[in-house]
């Protein structure tokens, strides 16, 4: 019979529990933060600032950076040429989106992009709001272009279908035939407003991935239900390649998949999906964008947060100082960051005191006395906030005594 201890793992063997628990076996990031990211209503990024982004995306490590359209300002076909030039001896490939119309879609082949997204609207909305033309039509357009820009030398093209997830299944499979046929490199399925659930999101990208189409799959999913990494997720597990983020999940309204979270879920599940990338230049990408935007980083932001490795209730320290495992599903050095144990509260505890004794090099006080110092920096603390050399000064004051 098994007991308790028995079923205590070590590292090992945690790591070979957590890879059984996901089916995926590859995939890419296509960061969108210079793109779906400006559209954020509070932001505005220099070029010197898109430069630093965008090098610092390289450093982590992406397989993509989306740029925006040509056409979107005055300075935007500059800028693209030259953001574009910057990535060309990189890892990272330039993608740059483009209308499914001629003015767009010459630019973007002017600028030496490695791939061009096309986009268009295709649920009932987009057709009757947005560009005012049927399904038929949009394939048209799409399949033409798709054409044109293979014939023209561009290296990989995708189509965006703007609003899938409120688009009847049998047109999106229409479409993709249509664009199957025409040599697109990768269809993107867009959850535009944010509005499908994980298992949605999972029964649609299944039944385009159990199907032999030539082309790979990615996801665009947007924050509007708070449900962005979690279908994300259930996208990769539906079969797509390739996700969609921005750093912080910055975006149009509520954003997209942040980086952070899909790293952050990915970790949890199969970590040998990400050695490819540079995780300790995840928190300076997200510090660097976040001080470029002038906002803190969310509180919640998974990994990167200010106190997402902070543990503060005495019942939570002492679990921690035996193992850490017990209150964290991540290791933040795997992130190069370090975790704090709060000991300067009014719920601090005894197994807290005592190893913030131990790194003061004192080890003479006895338990009686480690509990009365407990008692006096909960009192203290409960009257105003404290500092750690607060607690010092306490710890300090038993040695006399």
């Amino acid at each position: 019979m098994e007991t308790p201890t028995n079923k205590i793992m070590h590292k090992g063997e945690q790591q070979q529990q957590s890879d059984s628990r996901t089916a995926i076996e590859h995939v890419e990031i296509s960061d969108s933060t210079l793109r779906e990211g400006e559209q954020y209503g509070g932001a505005y990024f220099t070029f010197d600032q898109k430069l630093q982004i965008c090098l610092s995306l390289t450093r982590f490590g992406v397989e993509y950076i989306e740029m925006t359209l040509p056409m979107s300002n005055s300075n935007a076909e500059d800028e693209l040429h030259r953001l574009v030039s910057a990535l060309r001896s990189a890892k990272s490939k330039s993608m740059v989106l483009a209308r499914c119309h001629p003015t767009d879609v010459e630019l973007a082949l002017k600028s030496g992009t490695y791939g061009i997204n096309l986009f268009m609207g295709t649920s009932s909305y987009m057709q009757k709001a947005s560009h005012g033309k049927s399904l038929e039509q949009v394939t048209q357009l799409a399949a033409d272009n798709v054409k044109f820009l293979k014939s023209n030398g561009c290296q990989f093209v995708s189509f965006c279908a703007e609003d899938a997830f409120r688009t009847d299944i049998d047109e999106l499979l229409y479409l993709s035939d249509a664009l199957n046929d025409a040599g697109v490199d990768r269809m993107i399925f867009a959850d535009t407003v944010g509005g499908a659930t994980p298992f949605e999101v999972y029964k649609c990208i299944h039944e385009f991935s159990r199907r032999s189409f030539n082309f790979q799959i990615e996801f665009h999913g947007h924050n509007d239900t708070g449900c962005a990494v979690a279908n994300a997720y259930a996208a990769l597990e539906g079969g797509a390649h390739c996700i969609d983020t921005c750093v912080l999940g910055i975006g149009e309204r509520n954003g997209i998949c942040s980086l952070s979270g899909l790293i952050a879920r990915l970790q949890t599940l199969k970590p040998t999906l990400l050695t490819k990338y540079d995780l300790k230049e995840l928190p300076k990408l997200d510090a660097l964008v976040a001080n470029i935007l002038g906002i803190p980083i969310p509180h919640d932001m998974p990994i990167t947060a200010p106190h997402a490795f902070t543990h503060k209730a005495g019942v939570h320290v002492k679990a921690m100082l035996a193992d850490p495992h017990t209150y964290e599903i991540i290791q933040p050095g795997d992130f190069g960051i370090e975790r704090t144990l709060v000991v300067a509260s009014k719920i601090t505890g005894k197994h807290a005191v005592a190893h913030r004794a131990m790194q003061l090099s004192i080890n003479t006080l006895t338990d009686d006395q480690i509990l009365l110092i407990a008692e006096q920096v909960r009192i203290a603390a409960s009257i105003q906030p404290i500092s750690l050399q607060t607690v010092d000064q306490i710890i300090k004051s038993f040695l006399s005594k």
